[in-house]
């Protein structure tokens, strides 16, 4: 997972343009060693590296809390596994990845909390064989911190973040209005005012722009919003 990392900055700085004045690279303050796999965890995506045996290699952040929590994959003597109904697709997709070079999606964990996820080989220059990357789907339409930054680049109040929130989580108005025991109809004026701030014409746009948030893992110091 390191060494793509590399290639990848390395790819952009020969398709970057020189200029008179960058005749010489600077020397690099920052161990790659250590970038790389700081990059990965601040994305909100989880990336599980692991052998055509399910050994695991790497998990970013995100990755390492599915294995951790999520309950759709886990590690059992240091093996990237899944609930036993599945685990032969699951396996099996992984062996492919590395012998075969093949990609497949599947649907791993409880019927009552699937998760999707994608198996794919990864090559390194390194290696002559791939490994096999299992690319788990989001949970949630977006990350906190992502929405958190979204409601303060819109101007949202705390107010209007909870129902933003819990548009995001999927409840409809209805629902929200009897979650924080209000009258629909100052939902629904919340709801208005939200799509207003962000310039949307509807709940779906309002959700689609949410899906298209970059997907920030990272919790940082952001001011708060304002109370009313």
């Amino acid at each position: 997972m390191l060494d793509l990392v590399e290639r990848s900055a390395s790819a952009a700085a020969a398709r970057a343009p020189r200029s008179a004045h960058a005749t010489r690279a600077p020397a690099s303050r920052f161990s790659m060693e250590a970038l790389g796999p700081a990059l990965l965890d601040q994305i909100d995506c989880g990336l599980v590296a692991c052998t055509g045996e399910g050994e695991l290699l790497h998990a970013n952040r995100a990755g390492r809390r599915e294995l951790t929590h999520g309950g759709a994959l886990w590690l059992a003597g240091g093996r990237v596994v899944c609930e036993a109904s599945l685990r032969f697709d699951f396996e099996h997709a992984v062996r492919e990845a590395v012998s075969a070079r093949r990609t497949r999606m599947l649907l791993v964990g409880p019927e009552s909390d699937p998760l999707r996820v994608v198996v794919m080989p990864v090559y390194a220059e390194s290696d002559d064989e791939p490994c096999a990357l299992v690319m788990l789907g989001r949970r949630a339409l977006c990350s906190p911190l992502g929405l958190q930054m979204m409601a303060i680049e819109s101007g949202l109040t705390s107010v209007e973040q909870r129902v933003l929130r819990a548009l995001i989580d999927g409840r409809s108005a209805h629902e929200i209005a009897l979650d924080h025991g209000v009258a629909l109809s100052m939902v629904g004026a919340q709801i208005q005012a939200i799509r207003d701030k962000i310039g949307v014409r509807s709940v779906d746009a309002l959700l689609l722009r949410a899906a298209q948030l970059p997907p920030v893992s990272s919790w940082q110091e952001l001011p708060p919003a304002p109370a009313c």
